[in-house]
């Protein structure tokens, strides 16, 4: 049985990636990792498909490197193939990827966790990069995604300590968008991600895009990027739908294109 399983709702454009593997609190290997970021590229091809949540089975979110799995020596090609391309593919994809956190983010799990656009996690849930815990450096992204939310001296400080922070703390640091309780974290996730599966999609891939390469580019270099992507964008169907709907005082209906 696939450690990756997809769930897709009949109504909606709408997907849901389960990391499947509650009896090692889904610690993922890095075949596995590599599973993972073939599946978010497959969704990502998909027209059908408009947004994505990830989310771990039972009790835990993803608690990173499966250490029982490790036998082959690691080398910066094997990382690059397996938990990287995994948060490379999250963070590139054309559709919103939002992460739903129940119980423990862990190392690679939590670098894969705040490298969604959205973290959405239940009030007891935690996150902790605890690589340096084992005498290793930090991957999966955690270096250059955690000084973007938090700033460089948190970040080393969460880096170094490997402490685990619970929902409240990790929400008001910005590693978390919002938290919830019980069912209520299900609805939240949900109708959010809903909302975006349906929303127009080929503009909030370019604003994607800009995010990621904002700290790439001077001022001028990034206005003219802004531009691009927004004639572009007002090309396309979706933003003629949209100011026809604003104009017309209704909500507009989106169709991805």
């Amino acid at each position: 049985m696939s450690t990756i399983v997809t769930e897709r709702l009949d109504d909606d454009p709408l997907a849901r990636v389960v990391i499947s593997k509650p009896e090692r609190r889904n610690a993922v290997s890095r075949a596995e990792t590599q599973e993972l970021a073939a599946t978010i590229r497959d969704l990502d091809a998909d027209d059908g498909i408009r947004a994505v949540v990830l989310t771990g089975e039972g009790d835990a979110f993803c608690a990173g490197l499966d250490l029982t799995t490790v036998g082959e020596e690691p080398s910066t090609g094997l990382v690059n193939r397996s938990f990287h391309a995994a948060v490379r593919e999250i963070a590139t994809a054309s559709m919103p990827v939002i992460a739903r956190v129940d119980g423990p983010a862990v190392g690679a799990g939590a670098a894969l966790a705040i490298a969604c656009d959205l973290v959405y996690a239940a009030e007891d849930a935690s996150i902790g990069f605890s690589f340096a815990k084992i005498g290793l450096s930090a991957d999966t992204g955690a270096t250059w995604t955690l000084p973007r939310l938090v700033g460089v001296q948190t970040a080393f400080e969460l880096l170094s300590t490997g402490r685990m922070v619970d929902a409240t703390e990790a929400a008001s640091l910005g590693l978390v968008t919002e938290t919830a309780s019980g069912d209520a974290l299900d609805e939240l996730v949900t109708t959010r991600a809903v909302e975006l599966a349906n929303g127009p999609t080929r503009a909030f891939a370019a604003i994607r895009r800009l995010l990621l390469r904002a700290n790439a580019n001077t001022l001028e270099e990034h206005l003219e990027r802004e531009a691009t992507a927004q004639i572009e964008a007002y090309h396309t169907d979706d933003s003629s739908e949209g100011i026809e709907a604003f104009v017309a005082d209704r909500d507009p209906d989106f169709q991805g294109q």
